[in-house]
């Protein structure tokens, strides 16, 4: 996870420029507070939908499990990107999901348990969080399997 949200273009290492969208920013510092937007499992330089549609439907529970652990990759990613490092993490503080699921998916923590598997394995105890998820019908970006935001708590 060195580079997960870095390119290379002509051998050298660039940082990536995200779109804006309507004034939303991917994260925001607030004292030793950081406010992570909804990311979704989508590669994080073209945007592109790494799992689409409902889990119960067009994707099953495993498949959610790993597109919800996608999104704690881009997180941890993101995080490391803007603190320089994970060791500047001292905690991930509450965790909140939604899940595009199927008509009778009801399993919408298993699938967030891909996230929060992830977190604790990467921070150990700093990755425990509290958590809310839900199932909804409906996501962005092409009708996207998870989309996870977070609190973290901050060093200094």
């Amino acid at each position: 996870m060195e580079h997960i949200n870095r390119i290379v273009e002509n051998g050298a290492e660039m940082e990536p420029v995200y779109k804006k969208k309507r004034g939303i920013v991917l994260l925001r510092r607030v004292g030793n507070m950081i406010y992570i937007s909804g990311h979704g499992p989508e590669d994080q330089i073209t945007g592109e939908p790494l799992f689409r549609g409902r889990v119960g439907e067009e994707l099953t529970l495993e498949q959610g499990y790993q597109a919800a652990r996608e999104c704690a990759v881009i997180i941890l990613g993101a995080l490391k990107d803007t603190l320089g490092t994970l060791d500047k993490v001292e905690r991930i503080v509450k965790a909140f999901a939604l899940v595009n699921c199927g008509e009778k998916f009801t399993e919408v923590d298993e699938v967030m348990d891909g996230f929060s598997d992830t977190m604790a394995e990467v921070l150990e105890e700093r990755g425990y969080h509290a958590r809310t998820v839900m199932g909804t019908r409906n996501l962005p970006n092409g009708n996207i399997s998870v989309e996870v935001e977070v609190i973290v708590k901050v060093a200094g």
